[in-house]
């Protein structure tokens, strides 16, 4: 069996874990918003009875993974709305009756065929305790009325999870086991989002030259996953959010048909603007009218159109957002920084402004905002689940995309793993099966019977480690922050560790703090670059953890693998009274306090204090002004999830982060590793934009060897990514933040500029084009970004010439501008890169010449192109005409 396998099996067996202390049950819908969605109605489908009262289930088969059911006190009755998206559950949860689908293919038929633009669950995958992986993964047919059939991809979360704490809108603190138990790790259902592809080329219109409207897009049913041998997808319950008919002939005007609010949600997120910290309010808009429209100008939302939040009790908008046109089909979430304005301040009776070119409009009601009360006492933060999971990712973290791991320890000086090991697990493979493993193996050739682990401390010297160059390869390579491995699951530290432990390189070994050797030369240096921490909450071999041990993580001393009747040393070990206390809550307050950390990744979750630390950490942050982040692996549901050396397919609704590395199969240095075997620029880059046009971020580990040194087949596709990045990277970062900085700073810029224009520069956010972030042909294959002043197509592969067509409604209009971005042309008409393009028999053409992809700047190998949209539609004009006049 192979390590991973091993791996599974082991976690398997991990049904009374406790990833964190019980919290409160469910949380209620995240908006006040006016429910919109069609309920489907799937009882007739219902095959599985996954809930119940006390952990009894009558019939072996039923529940999650036989007999595992969620308890039923938590779980909402009756109608149930979530993001402003209606659902319909049973009022008789835990009843011996079905009450949900264990997909098997069957086939969901709508009583009346209709336009969709998505389809919505509440569902979970059955697979207990996920280690490597959180989520199914899992396609839906859909049939049309005229016969056609499409299929789409997504992903929905595993019910609960041994490794990281996920956060769906329904949850309760345990959940019963096939005994009738409790297993205390935090249970969820989830709200997943399905958005429906748009029509093929021939079935939607296309500016200039368009087909008549035919009714491809009306779907009749829904055909399940499955069967899944394991991990299968329970579904609960199921709504469609339908589409609007569509304009009347030669419409012009009604806007405000175009525009469907979705939710209304308070964060606990802010942003100074004019000096003044404002609460963030994220509102969701949809152009409720189908896709196959987007041929029709008149079912265009066409902006820019400034969005406010006004008559709450003593509330202001510091900054209005801003619209720049809103497509048929399309979405968008737009955010509104609120200041109080007196002591007693609320959101009660607020209301939205939307002013526009041709769009003058409110709409509101006595509580249309939901999620967070406004933030008064911005140091105010409690250890209670509700209070905690309203924090959120900030803007810096969700804009920078791109940021650099380092794995680096002990382990790097036998830098060996076995075939597709993790090296940095060498301690855990070397004692998890002795004489079988390879790395005993390897242990015994390479140091003999008598040198145990913590033998390798003096050969730890890091003689070649220069924190300035290592911060000076992150900067060049594109990233914008990076997460050192401050303590792996050996529990060496490289941080001075205080009181709690001896174990560490200040105190062992080479004698240095190379945290704070390296976080200072980040702030001086480099201080655009973001600093974060990465932390083991568990240690493999301390005994002070035995008390807390399970599967992976047994705690206590080591025994020998040559000499089995002995245990090996823990090298630095100081007895403490508990470990959660006194070594791993002290452990991240030092990082928190003495290092200053802005993101805490922690790892493993398991028995933790977490919960203590994000309170005070988010408290003192707020009141210094700093924003924070966590992740989901320290027991709390956190700010962003981690999938681990893969990454989502579908746009997710949370904010989230692949972790992968340059040596494809592990973390740790690899000496093993062939050159050519890590992964190319090409490779990055691809893997960034797939990421970002997906919404997340992408964390790329280095595996320094023990001297300490980058070697250079981990260094030059850095680099080589980072010129590609230095041309390209205003389609993967969010610029906003520097933007607005520097002209908030200087009045005479913004004097010069039409307000309009003003605030579209500072709402540069990056969001993802849900509708569709692909289009992938045997000729093309693009994927597109967008900020909320310009439309980025970036293809892949080499564009075709003369013609480069796309087949895909995209949010541009006539008036808009196509550049191919570091191309340099000599028509004398035309400047950095302007392309003529147009819509053709409903495919975007772009004109472009050989010539100009060769001298395009940083592409020598043709890693990506990236053709810039600015907006620059008629009510742009209109807004520059005003703001002139």
């Amino acid at each position: 069996m192979t390590h991973l396998a091993r791996l599974f099996a082991l976690i398997a067996l991990a049904a009374t874990v406790s990833a964190q202390d019980p919290q409160a049950p469910y949380a209620a819908a995240s908006t006040k918003s006016p429910a919109a969605g069609l309920v489907i109605d799937l009882k007739q489908h219902f095959n599985n009875r996954g809930t119940s009262l006390d952990g009894t289930v009558e019939h072996s088969g039923f529940g999650f993974v036989n007999g595992s059911t969620f308890p039923a006190e938590f779980l909402p009755r009756g109608e149930w709305v979530d993001d402003g998206v209606r659902f319909q559950f049973t009022q008789d949860w835990g009843v011996n009756v079905a009450d949900n689908i264990r997909a098997n293919s069957q086939t969901i038929t709508l009583d009346t065929p209709r336009e969709v633009s998505a389809i919505h669950l509440v569902a979970a995958g059955e697979d207990p305790g996920g280690f490597f992986k959180g989520e199914t993964e899992e396609e839906l047919l859909l049939t049309f009325e005229d016969g056609q059939t499409d299929t789409v991809g997504f992903e929905v979360k595993n019910w609960w999870a041994i490794h990281w704490t996920n956060k769906g809108p329904i949850r309760a603190p345990y959940h019963f086991q096939p005994d009738g138990s409790r297993n205390y790790n935090a249970t969820h259902l989830f709200h997943a989002e399905i958005v429906l592809p748009p029509p093929k080329h021939g079935s939607h219109d296309g500016l200039h030259g368009s087909s008549s409207l035919n009714s491809s897009r009306r779907l009749v049913s829904i055909q399940l996953p499955g069967p899944a041998p394991i991990n299968a997808l329970h579904i609960f319950a199921m709504s469609v959010m339908p589409t609007s008919g569509g304009p009347h002939p030669g419409e012009r005007g009604g806007d405000s048909n175009k525009l469907a609010i979705r939710s209304v949600t308070a964060t606990r997120r802010w942003e100074i603007v004019d000096d003044h910290r404002g609460q963030i309010v994220e509102v969701t808009l949809a152009n409720p009218y189908s896709v196959v429209h987007h041929g029709d100008r008149s079912a265009w939302l066409e902006g820019p159109v400034k969005v406010s939040l006004q008559g709450g009790k003593g509330t202001q908008t510091l900054r209005p957002a801003i619209l720049p046109r809103l497509m048929p089909g399309d979405e968008v979430t737009l955010e509104i920084p609120i200041k109080p304005e007196s002591a007693d301040a609320t959101f009660g009776g607020a209301y939205l402004v939307f002013d526009g070119p041709t769009l003058h409009m409110t709409w509101g009601g006595d509580a249309i905002v939901g999620g967070s009360e406004m933030v008064h006492d911005w140091g105010r933060w409690t250890d209670e689940a509700d209070d905690l999971e309203q924090h959120s990712a900030p803007a810096w973290y969700r804009g920078a995309k791109f940021g650099i791991f380092i794995h680096w320890g002990l382990f790097s000086v036998p830098a060996f793993g076995g075939e597709h090991d993790y090296a940095e697990w060498y301690n855990y493979w070397l004692h998890d099966d002795p004489v079988g493993s390879t790395a005993y193996k390897h242990h015994l050739e390479t140091y003999g019977p008598d040198f145990v682990y913590d033998d390798l401390i003096p050969l730890f010297t890091a003689s070649k480690f220069n924190a300035s160059a290592w911060v000076e390869l992150f900067a060049e390579a594109g990233a914008k922050y990076f997460v050192l491995t401050t303590k792996h699951h050996d529990g060496f530290a490289l941080f001075d560790t205080k009181h709690t432990s001896g174990r560490s390189s200040v105190r062992l070994g080479p004698k240095r703090d190379f945290l704070k050797e390296l976080m200072e030369a980040a702030e001086v240096e480099r201080p655009e670059l973001r600093r974060g921490t990465y932390f083991s909450m568990p240690e493999w071999y301390n005994p002070s953890y035995q008390k807390y041990g399970k599967v992976l993580f047994p705690g206590g001393l080591a025994h020998n693998p040559f000499h089995p009747d002995t245990t090996e040393p823990y090298t630095g070990y100081v007895e403490v009274g508990d470990y959660l206390e006194d070594i791993q809550l002290a452990q991240m307050r030092i990082l928190a306090q003495d290092y200053k950390t802005e993101i805490m990744w922690c790892d493993i979750g398991l028995a933790n204090r977490s919960a203590t630390f994000a309170a005070e950490w988010f408290a003192q942050t707020s009141k210094e002004g700093r924003q924070v982040t966590i992740d989901n692996r320290c027991g709390i549901a956190g700010d962003f999830d981690t999938p681990e050396m893969t990454k989502f397919e579908n746009v997710q609704k949370r904010t989230w982060e692949t972790c992968a590395s340059v040596d494809p199969h592990s973390f740790g240095y690899n000496a093993a590793t062939k050159p050519e075997d890590y992964r190319s620029a090409k490779d990055i880059i691809h893997s960034l934009i797939d990421i970002t046009a997906k919404g997340g971020n992408f964390l790329l580990n280095v595996g320094p060897n023990g001297d300490g040194e980058i070697i250079d087949a981990q260094a030059r596709p850095l680099l080589e990514a980072g010129r590609w990045l230095k041309v390209n990277g205003k389609a993967i970062y969010d610029t906003w933040t520097a933007q607005a900085t520097k002209e908030r700073e200087s009045a005479r810029t913004k004097a010069l500029i039409p307000e309009c224009l003003y605030w579209i520069r500072l709402n540069r956010s990056q969001v993802p084009f849900a509708l569709l972030p692909e289009v992938t042909t045997d000729r093309i294959h693009v994927q597109f970004t967008q900020t909320h002043h310009a439309f980025y197509i970036i293809s892949l592969q080499r564009p075709t010439t003369p013609h480069f067509e796309i087949d895909a409604p995209l949010p541009i209009l006539d008036l808009d501008k196509i550049r191919l971005l570091g191309a340099k042309t000599k028509n004398s008409g035309k400047h950095d890169g302007e392309l003529e393009w147009r819509w053709r028999d409903g495919l975007l053409s772009i004109e472009i010449e050989e010539e100009a992809l060769d001298a395009v700047e940083g592409e020598p190998e043709g890693i990506a192109w990236v053709f810039e949209v600015e907006y620059r539609g008629e009510g742009t004009a209109r807004w520059e005409r005003k703001d002139r006049g």
